[in-house]
């Protein structure tokens, strides 16, 4: 299947090594909503796929040739490795690498917070009722509930 002018610039960026809303944004899209459907769309294509694969063994085998027999230095990594969202989550939330503003701090934490507090479910009528007579019972002009124990105590001193 033949590529279009918009497809292969982005093929070549995404091999030269640049995030894929990158690519998309300078390989013609007008804005980031039309660049995130470009880039789900060209994950869906193998011929697009396939041609930056190749793209990247090319360069590769160029890098390779360039360097000759030195050893290569694998560079540290700039973002941690998280397992689960539940530890990445926190440590935006703690700022644990000193990277992320206030705003994405306060948006990790809500996004934090229905893997740590349970979200309380809502009483139906019989259980209201029952809860409401309970609290009247212990305060309020009719409590009983409170002055049932004094009441048997007394009985039982006489």
């Amino acid at each position: 299947m033949a590529f279009t002018a918009r497809q292969e610039r982005y093929a070549r960026l995404v091999a030269s090594g640049k995030d894929f809303h990158t690519s998309a944004l300078e390989a013609g899209c007008k804005n980031h909503e039309s660049a995130r459907k470009f880039v789900s769309d060209m994950n869906k294509r193998k011929n697009v796929q396939a041609f930056i694969a190749e793209l990247r063994a090319v360069q590769s085998g160029l890098d390779q040739a360039n360097q000759g027999d030195k050893p290569t230095a694998t560079p540290k990594s700039a973002n941690a490795k998280y397992e689960t969202p539940l530890e990445f989550l926190t440590a935006v939330f703690n700022n644990a690498d000193d990277l992320y503003t206030p705003k994405e701090r306060i948006s990790a934490a809500i996004a934090l917070l229905p893997y740590t507090e349970q979200k309380l479910a809502q009483t139906g009528k019989k259980e209201d009722i029952l809860d409401n007579a309970y609290h009247k019972s212990r305060s309020g002009r009719f409590a009983t509930l409170s002055n049932q124990a004094d009441i048997f105590e007394s009985r039982l001193l006489q």
